[in-house]
């Protein structure tokens, strides 16, 4: 059943011209809107209670832990892996959020960041439920690049930084430079749910493999580039950032620095909503894609 709202009596698809632009950054566990011209953040879980009868999607990718458990009420958990799973449960889920943050304003354009390594299927999907919720164009910006910017680095930076976002269910490694994700990788993951710990923990094989992917990725950066971004060390975004022990283990492993971004679960929230901001030149050439 479709969520009535104040945006209802909009035309579908269009936005409002005097509306404001929206960032949205849809995580495995948590989901954060922002309206910059409110200076306004909402952060709500990345789930919603499933209705009577309703059973939970087809599972993608082989993973098939679709539903999370809430004292005893079973919840759907639309987004895996920081992809979109369930259409029609994310743009449900999208939308209360960005009711909550922009209110009855509909918004004249929603930034959205989607992982890099995210493919045409993927990012057609996100797109589809964002405008179902939303009711406007959509503005696809790289999660990687959004979290530099979160972090307070330039858009259009000519010194290249090298990133690591740690998700719920997703770590990205990239290299930013000049507005734009020059590389990329990724590694996929189940958190470890172990008793006794106050937060999900990453398995040590998943540590193991993302630390082998960056040393590959520096490997792979020409001799010109590589230099300047081993010295200028690797930035930690994400929730995961915060793990204890991390920071540290990363620097031995690699054999450079390692910065965490202040408060890094919400850098890519606070990169979106810099780009909302930002001339529109800008916005064009960092997130030239608008569905």
């Amino acid at each position: 059943m479709p969520l009535s709202s104040p945006w209802d009596a909009g035309a579908p698809g269009t936005g409002s011209p005097h509306g404001p632009r929206a960032a949205l950054d849809l995580g495995s566990s948590r989901v954060r809107a922002g309206v910059p011209a409110r200076e306004l953040i909402i952060d709500r879980p990345a789930s919603l209670p499933v209705s009577d009868g309703r059973r939970p999607p087809r599972p993608r990718r082989g993973d098939a832990e679709h539903l999370a458990v809430d004292g005893d009420a079973p919840r759907l958990r639309p987004i895996r892996h920081g992809m979109v799973a369930d259409s029609r449960a994310c743009a449900q889920l999208a939308r209360r959020t960005l009711l909550e943050a922009t209110g009855a304003a509909r918004p004249r354009e929603v930034v959205l960041a989607v992982p890099a390594a995210a493919g045409g299927a993927d990012r057609r999907r996100a797109v589809a439920a964002v405008r179902a919720a939303a009711g406007c164009p959509v503005r696809l910006a790289d999660a990687p690049l959004a979290a530099v910017a979160g972090a307070g680095r330039p858009f259009g930076d000519p010194l290249a930084q090298l990133v690591m976002d740690i998700g719920a269910e997703i770590i990205e490694m990239a290299v930013v430079v000049d507005g734009r994700v020059e590389h990329a990788r990724s590694v996929q993951y189940l958190p470890d749910h172990a008793p006794g710990r106050a937060r999900p923990w990453i398995p040590e094989s998943v540590r193991d493999r993302s630390a082998d992917e960056l040393r590959r990725m520096l490997a792979d950066l020409p001799a010109r580039r590589r230099g300047p971004v081993r010295a200028r060390g690797l930035l930690l975004t994400g929730g995961g950032a915060l793990l204890p022990s991390l920071p540290g283990w990363l620097t031995t492993r690699l054999a450079m620095p390692v910065h965490i971004a202040p408060d890094p679960a919400r850098a890519t929230i606070r990169g979106l909503a810099r780009l909302c901001l930002a001339p529109a030149a800008v916005r064009a050439a960092a997130a030239p894609r608008v569905h």
